[in-house]
């Protein structure tokens, strides 16, 4: 660790404590230098990333004062949350998007008051188009639609008619949970195919491409919700092989693309036929939760009937996100954004591993990515709810895999966890608990079995 991180470290672990009160200001920077025997570049750097992770701020010609925060470390009874996707303050780039906003509404105040295109606005198409040249993805910005999240484009698709004879959708299982109520409520028929951290049974997927009635097949192919699984490349290209020789729609939701720490792992978009292939991207996720703005590339003869659907559902995307969204991926906060949070789910995602890999013998089933926000746990059968109820009790949120699946589907129980917003220490007691917990439930169940077969054999005595 750096001077200037340990010189952080213990200025946050005073405000945490509540030593330094909110509003307070803190030394000046000449004044710790001197105190802790560094240079100022370290003051200065010690500041910066407190003030990055919104523990204080900065005022002109005053100095540095504390923000008012959670005292986390007098909380005995917090919560630790890995079930909601809240990406921590530390990463969340509320000032630099700030003020992407109030140029939106610099640049775009007239259009503020009048209705957009439907389709999104073009000067935002236009910079999405170029933006996703950085993941090897070519498209013109008529091909592209701006939605209200990635949510928005899922439900839409779910209700469409697609140009072939097919009614079914199939999808992976476990799957995103909302894709599966945006199907439920338009009432359109669902299979599934099963997928671990091994893949696909490819010769079940051509089984259900060769049957015709299949309208597409939606699919995540990198950092899966809710399982953090990934495709190999040479899984995608076995995919679109079959859905190019079938001629099978494919619906890629590709919302952790950012995340990604291969550059040369393409999307099945960027690697597959145009005219098959959806290609659905969200900025919530990795900018800012609350955004709510999506994309989705659609293919010629699906345009007219998906932007039927979008008009009917709202007029348009608000101007003022879309405008802020435009500015901020034309500039360098982006890029700089992206490599920071990159990073934190790296070596969050590499501290997750370490701690499992202490913690769970060789017979619990866990996968955890290399990066993305969702690992996943498995679990007995008939235990992930059990576990998930008794881990509330102590104050640590996780959820269930089992919404995820269809509802004749055979599970794979298990628990999902979602590393955004805990700490380290958190994030090992949390496992430590889950193991006990899992433990607990093994224990109780070898002893009814164990009863079960003594009663039997009183019985028949």
């Amino acid at each position: 660790m750096y001077k200037y991180q340990k010189l952080a470290e213990s200025i946050r672990e005073n405000i945490l404590k509540g030593i330094l009160k909110p509003g307070e200001k803190l030394p000046s920077i000449h004044s710790v230098a001197v105190e802790k025997g560094c240079n100022t570049d370290t003051v200065i750097k010690a500041y910066r990333l407190l003030e990055e992770e919104h523990l204080i701020y900065s005022a002109a010609r005053s100095g540095y004062y504390v923000v008012k925060v959670i005292n986390k470390l007098q909380d005995t009874d917090a919560i630790t949350d890995l079930s909601t996707v809240r990406p921590p303050d530390s990463i969340n780039p509320y000032k630099d998007f700030y003020h992407c906003m109030e140029k939106s509404i610099t640049i775009y105040k007239n259009k503020l008051l009048e209705y957009a295109p439907a389709q999104g606005m073009e000067e935002l198409r236009a910079v999405l188009a170029k933006h996703l040249m950085n993941f090897h993805i070519f498209t013109k910005p008529q091909d592209i639609f701006i939605t209200n999240g990635a949510q928005q484009a899922l439900y839409i698709l779910a209700s469409i008619n697609f140009p072939c004879r097919g009614k079914k959708v199939l999808v992976e299982q476990p799957t995103y949970s909302v894709m599966l109520q945006a199907m439920y409520c338009n009432n359109v028929p669902i299979v599934g195919i099963k997928r671990t951290d091994e893949g696909l049974d490819l010769a079940e997927l051509e089984e259900h491409f060769r049957t015709g009635d299949i309208k597409f097949f939606y699919t995540m192919p990198r950092f899966m919700n809710p399982t953090g699984f990934s495709y190999k490349r040479e899984e995608k290209l076995k995919i679109l092989k079959l859905a190019s020789r079938y001629g099978v729609y494919l619906v890629e939701d590709d919302y952790l693309a950012d995340l990604e720490t291969d550059e040369k792992e393409d999307s099945l978009y960027a690697m597959g036929d145009k005219d098959k292939i959806i290609y659905i991207r969200s900025f919530s996720k990795t900018l800012l939760p609350g955004l709510r703005l999506g994309m989705a590339i659609v293919p010629e003869e699906l345009k007219e009937e998906f932007l039927r659907y979008k008009q009917c559902m709202d007029l348009n995307t608000p101007i003022l996100t879309q405008g802020a969204l435009e500015i901020y991926l034309k500039s360098s906060m982006y890029k700089s954004h992206v490599t920071r949070t990159k990073k934190f789910y790296q070596k969050k995602m590499q501290v997750l591993k370490e701690i499992c890999y202490r913690t769970f013998d060789a017979e619990v089933n866990y996968h955890i990515p290399a990066s993305g926000i969702y690992a996943f746990i498995g679990t007995e059968r008939n235990t992930s709810d059990v576990v998930v109820n008794r881990l509330r009790k102590q104050g640590i949120l996780v959820n269930s895999v089992k919404n995820s699946y269809l509802p004749d589907f055979p599970t794979t129980e298990g628990i999902r966890l979602c590393v955004c917003n805990c700490e380290d220490k958190e994030l090992i007691r949390a496992v430590e608990l889950l193991k006990d917990e899992m433990n607990s439930c093994k224990r109780k169940k070898e002893l009814s079995q164990l009863t079960a077969v003594r009663e039997k054999r009183n019985y028949h005595n």
